[in-house]
C-alpha cells in the first residue's frame, strides 16, 4: 500500500470509527443509514394536507419483504416529496460523504420524476438529471451523487463547497424536467416507498478500506505463523 492510500485509509478509518463511537446524532457521518425498522420516520418530514399527505412507517413490504419496515410518501395531484433537517446535516466535505444512496420503491400508478437537493450557506443545488421511476417497478437502488458534475445550483449565489460545509436541510421530490427551485410546484399522484438511505464516499473508498484491512489481517497472520513456528523450533 503507497503512503497516499494508507493516509486515505486511516482518514476513513477514523470516520468509521466516529460513527460507531460518539458522533453527535445531528451531524452527518460517513456509513450512517436510515432503515426505519425502529417504527419511525427518523426525522424525515413533509406533506401539505390532504393533497400531500404526511410520510407514514409501514410495518411490511421493504426490499426484504415481510417484517420489513419502510417509509412512503404520497400525493394526490399535489407535491410529493420529503426532507430532513437533522441527522442528515452538518459537514459533508469532512465526513467525506459523497453520495446518498437510497432504495426507490414507485407503488403508485404514475411515473415519478426525482431529484435529490441539498440546502446551506451556498445555496441550494439540485441533481441535473432526474431519476424516473416507472410504476410497479419494483424496489431499486438509486445514488444521488453530490459533485459540481451531477448538481445544478438552484438559488443562492454562493458556492457548492460553502453548501456541502454546512447542509441544513435534504430534499427529495418529483421535479421532471425541467429542473425547477424548492419553491416551485410540481403536481402528481404518486406513492412512493423510501428505505435504507445511507452516506457513502466516493466510489472506490470501500474498496480501499477494504484491501487495507485485509492487508492488516495477512500481516497479522504471517506473524503469528512465524511467532509459531519459532516456539516450535
Amino acid at each position: 500500500m503507497t503512503r497516499a492510500a494508507a493516509v486515505q485509509l486511516a482518514a476513513v478509518v477514523g470516520i468509521l470509527s466516529i460513527a460507531v463511537g460518539a458522533a453527535p446524532a445531528t451531524a452527518i457521518v460517513l456509513g450512517q443509514v436510515d432503515d426505519f425498522q425502529n417504527g419511525t420516520l427518523q426525522n424525515w418530514q413533509g406533506g401539505s394536507g390532504s393533497g400531500s399527505p404526511a410520510p407514514i412507517n409501514l410495518p411490511n413490504g421493504g426490499p426484504d419483504g415481510m417484517y420489513d419496515r419502510y417509509l412512503q410518501i404520497g400525493a394526490l395531484n399535489s407535491h410529493l416529496g420529503t426532507n430532513n433537517t437533522t441527522q442528515w446535516t452538518g459537514n459533508y466535505t469532512a465526513a467525506q460523504v459523497a453520495k446518498i444512496r437510497f432504495m426507490l420503491n414507485n407503488t403508485g400508478g404514475n411515473p415519478l420524476e426525482l431529484r435529490l437537493s441539498i440546502f446551506g450557506p451556498g445555496g441550494t443545488f439540485t441533481t441535473t438529471n432526474e431519476v424516473v421511476l416507472a410504476p410497479a417497478i419494483g424496489w431499486v437502488v438509486v445514488d444521488f451523487l453530490l459533485d459540481s458534475g451531477s448538481l445544478t445550483q438552484t438559488a443562492g449565489f454562493g458556492t457548492l463547497g460553502q453548501t456541502l460545509a454546512n447542509v441544513n436541510t435534504v430534499l427529495l421530490r418529483h421535479d421532471p424536467d425541467p429542473i425547477s427551485g424548492s419553491g416551485s410546484g410540481n403536481p402528481v399522484t404518486g406513492q412512493l416507498g423510501i428505505d435504507n438511505i445511507r452516506a457513502l464516499p466516493e466510489p472506490g473508498a470501500w474498496a480501499q478500506l477494504g484491501a487495507g484491512i485485509a492487508a492488516l489481517w495477512l500481516g497479522q497472520r504471517l506473524r503469528s505463523r512465524r511467532a509459531r513456528q519459532a516456539r516450535a523450533r
